[in-house]
């Protein structure tokens, strides 16, 4: 295991979701995003070029699906749903948890990735609403015009708008590659700085889950 990655969940963790909704995060969170990268490539093996984009489409609909799956049968959890949306979401203990591929090298910790470069259109509408004050950097990536994009995020930003009390963002950050799998998985907070740029306010790195063995085969004889 790296040297950045604890023994178990950090302070900050446990001070958000509790003592054991914490340990269960420490662990679900990396499966549910190792499961989905593991789903998309055994579904198109031969598309290694094309499922690094997919990888890093904000719109990928696997970590979201995953993420409910592993996170929504927790203590407390509710998940946020709209009809016919690739956008689904777990709040647990008034945090919502977006998922957000950020590279795809092992070296990489979300730490050291650019806060909102590469965030899609539900996360930085999600972080002007119930995040802290920030304004729109130079470098940040303009989005494409996406009528049904913008539809979807604006249904399920209404549904969380009318939590009470406003919820926080957690980031459930990830490094990925088809050939590799889940190289690095995050959790962090994020804050303004004080001229309104944004940053992490915590980042923990989780351990990734163990590889899978496959059994050996029975040997047959005739």
């Amino acid at each position: 295991m790296r040297p950045d990655v604890l023994v178990g969940p950090s302070e900050w963790l446990i001070e958000q979701f509790g003592d054991k909704v914490a340990d269960e995060l420490w662990t679900r969170v990396p499966e549910a995003l190792s499961t989905a990268i593991d789903r998309e490539v055994h579904a198109h093996p031969a598309m290694t070029q094309t499922m690094e984009r997919v990888l890093a489409n904000p719109r990928w609909p696997l970590p979201y699906e995953e993420l409910v799956l592993f996170l929504g049968t927790l203590p407390g959890a509710e998940i946020i749903s709209v009809p016919r949306s690739v956008y689904q979401l777990v709040l647990i203990n008034g945090h919502v948890v977006v998922p957000w591929c950020y590279g795809q090298s092992a070296r990489l910790s979300m730490r050291d990735a650019e806060v909102g470069r590469s965030f899609g259109r539900l996360a930085r509408e999600l972080l002007r609403r119930f995040g802290p004050p920030w304004r729109r950097s130079p470098v940040e990536a303009p989005l494409p015009l996406d009528a049904v994009d913008e539809r979807e995020v604006a249904k399920i930003c209404a549904a969380i708008a009318r939590i009470a009390p406003q919820p926080e963002v957690v980031i459930a950050g990830y490094a990925g590659a088809p050939n590799l799998g889940l190289l690095r998985a995050c959790l962090g907070e994020i804050k303004s700085t004080d001229n309104g740029t944004l940053s992490w306010s915590h980042l923990d790195d989780l351990p990734l889950p163990p590889p899978v063995i496959p059994r050996p085969r029975r040997m047959q004889f005739p």
